[in-house]
């Protein structure tokens, strides 16, 4: 809502006018899950494709179309414009239901001017304010946060073991879609993905030189380290602790940050 200050008297005719204050920027974060596309709505079926948006720090996202995985943007462009600036997609080929769901969400934001929230809802609008897309929310927030980000975070539980703090230990880093780190022995880096409530690591690479040293075994711990990391699909963090484990193997991984 515009405020406005009381003016005093005016004189001589003349008179003043007071700026309204500006609107605050649309905060966005969480997962949202697409229940309706220019006004169709959508099959909600558990085995029906999906379409998700996930909003990350620093006006970033990623998603599903129902098909493939994209990664990008957002483009401010003053109080009343939002859009998706060039979007990274994978290139599985979508026959059937999912082929056309993707095609209309990579239509919706291609087209997509304004973003607007209500509640647990977005909206994506065209330039003249129709709705191309209504999404309902599946996390308030990322559960990771933005706290997950611009830090280093170091191993200090494998699988219920503790590290020995003089050990070569891996080490993890976000940023937007992307970790990378060191396993302890190698440097490693891949995509993190998240959707529908699951939280995956995808096309993990790393360099493969052997590694010895005097505390510790750090080719047993890299072995352990990325057998875990692969089956991730569950992140939680808690002040300076992050944990990434598995809702199918007891594997644990539990990190501490650092600078």
């Amino acid at each position: 809502m515009a405020a406005f200050a009381a003016s005093p008297a005016l004189s001589h005719g003349s008179h003043t006018h007071t700026k309204a204050a500006p609107k605050p920027v649309l905060v966005l974060e969480g997962e949202f899950v697409a229940t309706e596309l220019r006004g169709r709505p959508l099959n909600r079926a558990a085995q029906a494709p999906k379409a998700t948006l996930i909003f990350l720090p620093q006006d970033g996202v990623s998603g599903s179309t129902g098909c493939n995985r994209f990664s990008g943007k957002l483009v401010r462009g003053g109080e009343d414009s939002t859009r998706f600036g060039p979007l990274a997609v994978t290139k599985m080929a979508c026959m059937g239901p999912a082929g056309a769901l993707e095609r209309d969400v990579l239509a919706a934001l291609r087209a997509t001017h304004q973003i607007r929230k209500f509640g647990g809802e977005v909206r994506l609008l065209s330039a003249k304010g129709r709705v191309l897309a209504r999404l309902q929310t599946v996390s308030a927030r990322v559960e990771t946060g933005p706290s997950l980000y611009g830090k280093s975070w170091t191993l200090v539980r494998l699988n219920g073991q503790a590290l020995d703090p003089q050990s070569l230990r891996p080490q993890v880093r976000f940023d937007g879609n992307r970790i990378s780190g060191t396993t302890g022995c190698n440097q490693f880096s891949g995509t993190y993905e998240r959707a529908l409530g699951k939280s995956r690591f995808f096309r993990l690479m790393q360099t493969e030189r052997a590694c010895l040293a005097a505390v510790g075994d750090p080719m047993a711990v890299e072995a352990a380290f990325g057998a875990a990391l692969s089956k991730v699909d569950q992140i939680s963090l808690t002040a300076n602790q992050l944990t990434l484990k598995s809702s199918t193997s007891p594997d644990i991984l539990v990190f501490e940050a650092g600078d």
